[in-house]
């Protein structure tokens, strides 16, 4: 899982570095302002939602509606991912939507696994001996 938080965190700090990178030969004209603000857009939502998973994703497998939220993040940043592919003619930002696209689908496959799986018998027992210790109770 460290290994996952670490990618994610990498890919938004990349994600948030490649809008100089797609939009440098016409980004600054007024022509393409609005294509050039939605794919600004579309990148710092992909690049907040790689922070929110990178940042909560120790308690994705212990909370249900915390990866249903991840989930939902990344569906968005799939569905931003390729509308970039679709709309633009350009090859810089179709090796970038494709790679976003696939570090999406690497990271949502990984997140599905984490959540499918069942906890481990040693921490089913430590968890289970936690419970059934009796509490202390102090008398002054």
């Amino acid at each position: 899982m460290i290994f996952l938080r670490l990618a994610c965190l990498l890919a938004g700090v990349l994600v948030l570095v490649t809008p100089p990178v797609v939009l440098f030969p016409n980004g600054a004209s007024t022509l393409e302002l609005s294509r050039s603000t939605a794919l600004l857009a579309a990148m710092l939502l992909a690049a907040s939602s790689f922070f929110f998973i990178g940042m909560a994703g120790h308690r994705i497998k212990r909370s249900p509606a915390l990866g249903r939220l991840s989930a939902l993040v990344l569906l968005v940043t799939f569905v931003a991912g390729s509308a970039i592919l679709w709309g633009s003619a350009e090859p810089t930002a179709l090796w970038l939507s494709g790679a976003l696209l696939g570090f999406t689908l690497i990271v949502s496959l990984a997140l599905a696994l984490l959540m499918l799986q069942e906890p481990s018998a040693s921490r089913v027992r430590a968890r289970e001996r936690r419970q059934s210790r009796l509490p202390v109770v102090h008398h002054l």
